[in-house]
């Protein structure tokens, strides 16, 4: 041992030295991603759980409706007789005597009135009296004589007063009624019970008076009656022919003593029928409230939620806290398989947190217009739930792709499922609609094809219910079996819905979510795009460059299962850059001089590298798709720019200084993303490379194609995208198909006239 150290003490050391690996699972909970997850499961639970306690839970009863089972009290409880406590405060209220208030101011009326009878006395012959008070008070001159003595000293005697006072106390004991006026609950004075309240200074025991039947009551129209209780009030005057002028007095413009209260009666009745005690009902444990057979009622629904409200109620602490945490378990259990999900098949998700954010967002919208639709209309609660299930899933599919949309679907079901405590009936029906509609939506290349998804959603969530409600629901039960096929109908109405919805909604997803729908793609690819239009002539041969590159991109992308649409559209626009300096570029200077060869190759560099750049600002300019800018970006990826590095090479050799740096002579990137930018930036070298080739036959043409593929392979141009080798076998094979089509053999026509060969052979080649 040179060190004196064996080879295992030295290994002991290097290993006390070396931190020892954790467990795998705890270093996969320090990364950021997991972070982001936890806290969208958490935000998932807190919102989504208090939101299915709190304003879910069943909402099967609907007015109307027609029990197949009978509704029974899960626990004991008690419940108000409404009906019967209104009418017994109904009764309350007309059992008690409608209040009359004594008319003051016609008590002051006959007050003066009196007053002005005893003024007479100033007369001192019968002759000198106004001939309207002889008539209105049929004055006499013996009543006049009776008059004076009330009389003394020009002042009315303390008898007088005495003897009025009387006189307008017993009238007002009377109770004298206008038969015309108002009177309470339609009723005659005759059948009402009344009672009267006493003007003062009234005796304090007749302060109210109950009055019942016509004995006690006078009323106007009853002339004779009431003149003589006039008659018989007036006892106390002295003079008989006294009397009889008061009484004519009186006759003459006679008034109701009392007036119907109706403001006070009104508080004493409610009063009274506030004083009526609830009358309540008993339902002991496991009472049927509603028959099977009946239809649902106001008053049935009323029970129903009373019996649920109830049984919340006498629930313990801990069994609401054990109900509480079921529920928040199970929402949990929902956001732990999103996140599991997305985590395994949709990694993108979990690189950019906002889609994350977008993802939970989503999910708890569409439980809170569930929510809101099954409240509002419970008549027809599998096509409301289902409805925000299936715009969701739509979004996804547009947005991302089928299998995750599915799977978002599946998810968004089960957390309805919990919120509404929906049936497996209806959690089927919803998978059906979703199942069928992603199926559908692989892309959207018409204005019709989401209403056409919506429809075929429609059908087969209503054959569904159709076929699982003649299973389940008792069709014995009057009119069940027009219910279902109201329910069928429901169905097809709400996927038709769903996708006029998300019809109208798609302009605004494609620029919440940056994606691009086939229908823009077709937009974007009409020739009379400003842009193409620019690009035809101002770049004509970059133009012509572009067609070929979109052909041979779309079979390509066609070959593997991938995009073909967004990979021509790509393929039109991505040398947009170009028309800053076309004459800079081979295919646009048409044989003419080259401008690069009075430039350096530096100089040349920055010129061939800039169209790219060029191309993003155009592109924003013009307000093309952010996803359409990648394949602008990315279709040179990373790669060298051979002709003017090699002559780089050669300027610094001619001139013994040191070569140039590959880093400088390459494209800034970055590299293709998705597999359609990879099948972009191949064609992009090899139609160039086609086109170079002194004699494209099939086999050069194969040979070029996959040495280039191998190139950029080995290159790392493929790296950061998900493109297989035996992908990039089958593109290579499609581009060669392509290429052969393009470049293919030409047979020259014969001619007996030397003079007549070329145009033989153009014709030929036009053909």
């Amino acid at each position: 041992m040179a060190n004196g150290k064996s080879s295992t003490a030295r290994r002991r050391e290097v290993r006390k030295s070396v931190p020892r690996p954790g467990p795998k699972w705890l270093k996969a909970l320090q990364h950021r991603e997991v972070g982001w997850a936890a806290l969208y499961i958490a935000m998932l639970v807190a919102i989504a759980g208090p939101v299915a306690v709190w304003l879910g839970g069943p909402t099967h009863h609907h007015l109307g409706q027609v029990l197949t089972e009978p509704i029974v009290a899960r626990v004991p409880f008690q419940r108000e007789n409404t009906e019967r406590t209104r009418e017994l405060r109904e009764a309350a209220k007309r059992n008690l005597p409608a209040l009359y208030r004594a008319d003051t101011t016609y008590r002051d009326l006959l007050a003066s009135r009196l007053d002005e009878l005893l003024e007479l006395t100033k007369y001192d012959t019968l002759d000198q009296v106004p001939a309207e008070y002889k008539e209105q008070a049929e004055i006499t001159e013996l009543a006049l004589r009776e008059l004076r003595r009330y009389v003394q000293g020009g002042q009315p005697t303390d008898q007088w007063k005495d003897d009025t006072q009387r006189l307008l106390q017993e009238l007002f004991e009377l109770a004298i009624l206008d038969p015309a006026g108002e009177h309470p609950d339609g009723y005659t004075i005759g059948e009402t019970p009344i009672t009267i309240v006493h003007p003062d200074p009234a005796p304090a025991k007749l302060k109210e008076q109950p009055l019942y039947g016509v004995g006690r009551v006078r009323t106007l129209s009853d002339t004779e009656a009431l003149k003589n209780d006039v008659k018989f009030a007036t006892r106390f005057f002295e003079g008989e022919h006294l009397q009889t002028s008061i009484v004519a007095l009186v006759m003459q413009h006679p008034q109701p003593t009392y007036r119907y209260d109706p403001k006070l009666t009104a508080q004493r009745r409610s009063k009274a029928a506030e004083a009526v005690e609830p009358q309540i009902i008993e339902y002991p444990r496991d009472f049927v409230l509603v028959p099977t057979g009946a239809e649902l009622s106001p008053d049935h629904l009323a029970l129903i939620q009373h019996e649920a409200t109830a049984y919340i109620d006498q629930l313990t602490t801990a069994q609401s806290v054990l109900v509480l945490i079921g529920k928040l378990g199970l929402i949990l259990l929902v956001g732990v398989a999103v996140w599991t999900y997305i985590f395994f098949y949709n990694h993108r998700i979990v690189r950019n947190p906002m889609r994350g954010l977008a993802i939970t967002a989503l999910l708890l919208l569409c439980q809170l217009i569930a929510i809101a639709l099954g409240r509002s209309a419970p008549q027809l609660l599998p096509a409301m739930a289902t409805l925000p299930a299936l715009m969701a899933a739509a979004v996804l599919a547009i947005v991302y792709d089928q299998r995750f949309a599915l799977a978002m679907g599946g998810f968004l079901g089960l957390l309805i499922l919990l919120s509404l405590d929906l049936t497996t009936e209806h959690v089927l029906v919803m998978m059906t609609g979703i199942g069928v509609g992603v199926a559908l939506l692989r892309e959207v290349r018409s204005r019709s094809k989401l209403v056409t998804v919506g429809l075929w959603c429609g059908l087969a969530m209503g054959m569904t219910v159709f076929l699982a409600s003649v299973t389940t629901r008792h069709l014995s039960v009057p009119g069940e079996l027009w219910r279902i096929g109201l329910d069928s109908m429901s169905m097809v109405f709400a996927g038709l819905v769903a996708g006029l919805v998300v019809q109208g909604a798609l302009p605004g997803i494609e620029r919440v979510f940056r994606v691009t729908t086939a229908m823009t793609l077709k937009e974007l690819n009409d020739a009379s795009h400003p842009l193409l239009q620019r690009l035809a002539q101002e770049a004509p041969g970059t133009y012509q460059h572009s067609l070929r590159i979109a052909d041979m991109a779309e079979a390509a992308a066609d070959t593997i299962g991938a995009d073909g649409l967004f990979c021509r559209v790509g393929a039109m626009y991505h040398d947009i850059g170009k028309i800053n300096k076309p004459m800079y570029f081979i295919e646009n200077q048409g044989g003419g001089p080259n401008r690069h060869d009075k430039l350096t190759p530096a100089m040349s560099l920055l010129i061939i590298v800039g169209h790219v750049k060029d191309g993003i600002e155009m592109a924003r300019e013009y307000a093309l798709p952010p996803t359409l800018r990648h394949f602008i970006e990315s279709h040179h990826g990373t790669t060298l720019v051979e002709y003017f590095f090699h002559a780089a090479k050669k300027q610094t050799e001619a001139e013994d200084k040191p070569g140039p740096s590959e880093f400088e002579f390459r494209y800034p990137g970055p590299k293709p993303q998705t597999k359609e930018a990879a099948i972009m930036l191949l064609c992009d070298c090899i139609e160039g490379a086609a086109r170079a080739l002194p004699e494209p036959t099939p086999v050069r043409l194969e040979q070029a194609v996959i040495a280039l593929a191998r190139k950029r392979l080995m290159d790392g141009q493929f790296d950061e995208c998900n493109l297989t080798l035996s992908e990039l076998h089958r593109i290579e094979k499609s581009i060669v198909k392509t290429l052969c089509a393009v470049y293919h053999g030409r047979i020259a026509y014969p001619s007996d006239k030397k003079d007549e060969q070329p145009t033989a052979q153009a014709d030929a080649a036009a053909g």
